[in-house]
């Protein structure tokens, strides 16, 4: 029953995953990802409303800890972090042109969770003002970046 579960868990968050265009990807394997381990993350922002991308903010997952944050040429990023120093929220500002994307590398120490799946909320702002959730939401029509930890 246990596995079960968790196939149709990850096959329900890799379907929102792969129709998001926001996606978070691990550098080995592009899917899945240890418990309880750090690894190399990339944020892959597309701009796919044909207007020019502003801003990407990233909210950390309860329970995952983010230790580096990979500076991207032409993005300024900042970080909002919680009272015991931990980062909460990553948000880079810069362009990114219609027709073009970018990968923001991180790296963070999943959760000693397996068999679970870490959902990133994601929020992507336009050069028209226009802010388009990546967060399960019904705004988002349930679309939410995620890794499986095996």
């Amino acid at each position: 029953m246990k596995k079960t579960t968790a196939a149709l868990i990850l096959l329900l968050g890799l379907a929102s995953v792969a129709q998001a265009h926001v996606t978070v990807r691990n550098f080995a394997n592009g899917v899945d990802s240890m418990s309880g381990k750090s690894d190399h993350f990339r944020l892959n922002v597309p701009t796919n409303r044909g207007k020019a991308v502003t801003k990407v903010e990233m909210l950390v997952p309860s329970g995952v800890k983010m230790l580096f944050i990979h500076p991207m040429p032409n993005w300024r990023h900042t970080v909002t972090k919680n009272t015991d120093g931990d980062i909460e929220k990553v948000v880079y500002t810069g362009r990114m042109e219609a027709g073009e994307y970018t990968a923001f590398p991180f790296i963070a120490k999943n959760p000693a969770t397996p068999d679970t799946v870490v959902k990133y909320r994601v929020y992507i702002t336009y050069d028209d003002g226009v802010v388009v959730p990546f967060d399960g939401s019904e705004a988002a029509r349930g679309y939410q970046p995620a890794i499986l930890l095996k």
